[in-house]
C-alpha cells in the first residue's frame, strides 16, 4: 500500500488546491474590467436589415426608431457606428425632409472621412439637394451634361455638337 500513497502528502489536499485556484481564477475574471462596446449598434442592424428586405413598412417609424437610438448613444456618451447617419439621412430624403437629409450625410461625413467620396456621390445624385462645394474638392471630376437639344444623333455624331 506504501507504493500508492508516496505522491501525496495527505488526503484529499490535491483536490482542494484545485478548487482553491479554480476559485481564484474565477474571481479574477468576475472582477476584471469589460471592454466598452466601440458603438451603439441598438436598432441600426435590425433597420437596415428590414429596409433592404422591404419589410420595414413605414419609412417615419424607422426615422423615429433611428432617431431614438441617437438619444441612446447620446446617453451613454458611446458613438454611433459607420453608415447610421447616411441611412437616416437615405430615410430623410424618403420623407422629404432634405434638409435634415443633408445634415445626416454631412455627419456621416464627419464622422468617417473615409467615407467622403460616397457620401459627396450621394450629394451630387440626389436630386433634392444641393451638390457639395466645389472649393471643398478641388480636385473632383467635372459634371458630366447631357447634350442639348439641337444636338442630332441622326448621322453618327456622338452628341459631341459636330456634324
Amino acid at each position: 500500500m506504501r507504493q500508492y500513497n508516496q505522491g501525496r502528502t495527505s488526503h484529499g489536499a490535491l483536490p482542494a488546491r484545485l478548487v482553491g485556484a479554480g476559485i481564484l481564477v474565477g474571481l479574477l475574471t468576475a472582477c476584471a474590467p469589460r471592454q466598452p462596446l466601440l458603438y451603439n449598434w441598438e436598432s441600426y442592424q435590425p433597420q437596415v436589415h428590414a429596409y433592404f428586405k422591404d419589410e420595414g413598412g413605414d419609412t417615419a417609424a424607422q426615422v423615429q426608431t433611428m432617431e431614438h437610438n441617437i438619444e441612446t448613444a447620446r446617453a451613454a456618451n458611446q458613438a454611433l457606428p459607420p453608415g447610421f447617419h447616411a441611412h437616416l439621412g437615405l430615410l430623410y430624403l424618403k420623407t422629404g425632409e432634405d434638409a435634415r437629409a443633408l445634415e445626416q450625410i454631412q455627419s456621416e461625413k464627419a464622422a468617417f472621412p473615409e467615407s467622403a467620396p460616397f457620401m459627396d456621390f450621394l450629394l451630387r445624385n440626389t436630386s433634392r439637394t444641393p451638390a457639395p462645394d466645389k472649393a471643398a474638392a478641388p480636385d473632383s471630376q467635372p459634371e458630366i451634361t447631357p447634350p442639348s437639344s439641337t444636338t442630332s444623333t441622326k448621322h453618327g455624331d456622338s452628341g459631341t455638337g459636330k456634324s
